[in-house]
């Protein structure tokens, strides 16, 4: 059952995958003012306990903070990554399993390596009856922290709330400086040979040619943003309902 829902599906996501990103051109205007709008009435009416979260992320990753420094990807007296990057890969990799899980491939698993394999990645999942366009983009629109703390905010106990601004502050921060650093890291595999989230969205390894590479970046550059856009729209409104 789950093996024809899940076929089902990914013929779904294969079928609409172009129309879709040619409605994302058309209603880009609307996507990104409707985007523009919900900030600007949340920046005006939210505690500023948000923006303390986001900033001092944004400082901790930037190395501005007197008394913590952002922890280096590689130990270099072990010779493998450190904590920091794999907590950084597992929730890459477990936004990867999520999505295989949503469109019905139960038997999926994921894992982080303590050094890079022979292709050069930190991590991999591995999606029961194959993958699709959304497993794959998954991790670069939806912010696993920010969602895992986003119902608590319905919780009637005031006390609890600065802190919990701080922290979803904090985790919004992070998706959006991690996503770039992600994207940026992915656009390119660094072993050659090897392949990306970003290189193998319309066509999988090993069958990628230099133009299904180009259609794959095509598509990550024009639904990563809107994506991302949306989601922050919907989670901006709901933080919107506790004011």
């Amino acid at each position: 059952m789950f093996r024809a829902l899940s076929d089902s599906i990914d013929f779904l996501l294969g079928l609409i995958m172009w129309p879709l990103a040619t409605a994302v051109i058309y209603y880009y205007p609307d996507i990104f003012s409707l985007f523009t709008t919900t900030v600007s009435s949340f920046i005006t009416n939210a505690s500023p306990i948000y923006l303390a979260g986001a900033v001092f992320f944004l400082f901790f990753r930037v190395n501005l903070l007197p008394f913590i420094k952002f922890p280096k990807f590689w130990n270099f007296n072990k010779g493998k990554y450190t904590f920091a990057s794999r907590l950084d890969t597992w929730e890459h990799e477990f936004n990867h399993w999520f999505f295989a899980i949503l469109t019905f491939k139960p038997g999926s698993s994921f894992k982080t390596f303590s050094k890079p394999n022979e292709l050069g990645h930190a991590g991999y999942m591995w999606p029961q009856y194959g993958s699709n366009w959304l497993i794959t983009i998954g991790p670069y629109f939806f912010p696993t922290f920010t969602f895992l703390l986003l119902p608590l905010i319905f919780i009637p106990y005031e006390p609890l709330y600065p802190f919990l601004q701080f922290l979803l502050g904090w985790s919004i921060s992070f998706h959006i400086i991690q996503n770039i650093v992600d994207v940026i890291q992915n656009w390119k595999p660094e072993v050659e040979g090897s392949f990306t989230d970003l290189t193998t969205l319309t066509v999988k390894q090993p069958n990628q040619t230099t133009f299904s590479i180009y259609r794959s970046w095509m598509f990550a550059i024009l639904m990563i943003p809107a994506l991302n856009f949306v989601v922050f729209t919907y989670i901006l409104i709901v933080l919107q309902q506790n004011f």
